[in-house]
């Protein structure tokens, strides 16, 4: 058997000319690759198969590379980058959600955005703990927040789009923060943001964990929390 050509030695050199990367051996044949297309090693010319393949990945991906191109240069050209979202809220009313669920779509409207402090304090246990991805809060602290977006935030609506129970003492949801910011934010870790003017929305996956007694006594939150400042910012 033939001693197998070291490619690099072909060139002098400890690099392949151009872009001809990744060669690919097997048994039977020796398969240099360029842009990840295989070659032919007979002739130096890419399999058809793999230009079909390769072509149509190319192409499918210059499509959305496009798209999205056009789609921020669209927003720039009527001077916003934000697009809120047509995802129809759940509604406190509807009688096919369980009870704990309209209670939940409830607080929202009446306790988080209306400031109900009676609602508020019937919904929480004393002793409710918020787990966040950067800061854990008591319900003081957690209720401090929510009077801090009512003042700052014109417009504003917390709307759940999803709720899943495990059919015991825990509910998950899928929850969107929206309004206006029209005045001093002091909500961040940044200190107080100042007003924009501009429309933001974010969205969270919440867990909750409710008391025996029916009122919830613990949250886990996950969401971005810099492109929710980032919106404030911009």
């Amino acid at each position: 058997m033939g001693r197998m050509q070291n490619p690099h030695r072909r060139y002098g050199s400890s690099r392949l000319p151009g872009r001809l990367t990744g060669w690919a051996t097997s048994r039977r044949q020796i398969r240099p690759r360029v842009l990840g297309v295989p070659m032919s090693v007979s002739r130096r010319q890419p399999t058809r198969r793999a230009v079909l393949r390769t072509g149509g990945a190319v192409g499918f991906a210059t499509l959305l590379t496009i798209g999205a191109r056009d789609a921020v240069a669209h927003a720039e050209a009527d001077g916003s980058a934000f697009t809120r979202t047509n995802e129809v809220a759940l509604r406190a009313d509807d009688p096919t959600l369980s009870d704990r669920a309209r209670d939940l779509i409830r607080i929202g409207e009446v306790g988080i955005v209306g400031g109900d402090a009676d609602a508020l304090k019937a919904f929480f246990h004393p002793d409710f703990r918020f787990h966040g991805p950067s800061a854990e809060l008591s319900l003081d602290e957690l209720l401090d927040y929510f009077a801090a977006c009512r003042a700052a935030f014109d417009d504003f609506s917390v709307t759940r789009q999803t709720i899943m129970s495990d059919g015991g003492h825990h509910l998950a949801t899928r929850t969107r923060f929206a309004g206006v910011f029209a005045r001093p934010f002091s909500g961040t870790a940044e200190g107080i943001l100042q007003p924009n003017g501009k429309p933001f929305e974010y969205s969270i996956v919440n867990v909750f964990r409710y008391a025996p007694n029916g009122q919830l006594a613990e949250e886990w939150v996950q969401y971005d929390v810099q492109n929710f400042v980032n919106q404030l910012k911009r």
